[in-house]
C-alpha cells in the first residue's frame, strides 16, 4: 500500500514539472485539431497593398480570418529561426504557386503564415530572402500563438474563414502532393 501512495506521489509530482516546464502531455491542450474551432484572434495586417489585395483585407488594419475572401485559409505557423520551417519552405512556395495555376482552387485557398515571436523587420528579412509569395504576419508579442496553444512549428492549419479546423500537421509535410489532393478534395474540387 505505501508503495503504491509513493508512486501515486511521484506521478502527480512528475506531471506538475512536465507541465510546468511545457512538455508531455500538456503539449497539445489548446492546439486546434480537426472538427474543432479555431479562437478568436486578430492577425496583423499584411505588409503590402499586393498582400490585402490577394486575401481581400483592408490595408493596414488587423484582420479576423471571417475577413479572408475565400473559403479556406491555409495558417503556417512558423519560426524565423525555425530550421524546419526553412526546409518546408521551398516546397510550400512551390503548393502555393501550383495552386495559384489552378484557376478554381486559387479562388477557394488562400495563405496566410503567421511568423511567431518575429518583428516586422524579421518576417520582411525573411520574406525577401525565402521568396514567400504570400502574406506573412507577425506574431511579435505572441498572442496568435499563445491563442493557437503554443504549438511547435512548423504547424499547419487548413480552417475555413468561419474557423472551423479540417486538417492540421506539426512538423513538415513530406509528401506535398497528398497534401495539394487534401486541399483539392477539401476545396470541393
Amino acid at each position: 500500500m505505501m508503495r503504491k501512495k509513493r508512486f501515486l506521489w511521484v506521478l502527480c509530482f512528475v506531471t506538475v514539472i512536465a507541465g510546468w516546464r511545457g512538455v508531455g502531455v500538456c503539449d497539445s491542450v489548446g492546439i486546434p485539431q480537426k472538427d474543432s474551432l479555431m479562437p478568436a484572434m486578430s492577425l496583423n495586417a499584411p505588409a503590402s497593398q499586393k498582400e490585402c489585395d490577394y486575401l481581400g483585407v483592408e490595408a493596414q488594419k488587423p484582420f479576423q480570418l471571417a475577413d479572408v475572401n475565400t473559403e479556406l485559409i491555409l495558417l503556417e505557423i512558423i519560426g524565423v529561426y525555425c530550421p524546419q520551417c526553412h526546409k518546408q519552405r521551398p516546397h510550400i512556395n512551390r503548393l502555393y504557386h501550383r495552386i495559384q495555376k489552378d484557376a478554381a482552387m486559387s479562388k477557394k485557398v488562400k495563405f496566410v503564415g503567421i511568423a511567431v515571436g518575429a518583428t516586422p523587420m524579421e518576417v520582411a528579412y525573411l520574406v525577401r530572402e525565402s521568396r514567400i509569395p504570400y502574406p506573412i504576419v507577425a506574431d511579435g508579442t505572441f498572442d496568435v500563438h499563445k491563442r493557437l496553444g503554443e504549438p511547435r512549428t512548423p504547424f499547419n492549419i487548413v480552417t475555413t474563414r468561419e474557423g472551423k479546423v479540417l486538417w492540421t500537421h506539426l512538423g513538415i509535410i513530406e509528401d506535398m502532393n497528398a497534401f495539394y489532393a487534401t486541399l483539392k478534395s477539401l476545396a470541393g474540387l
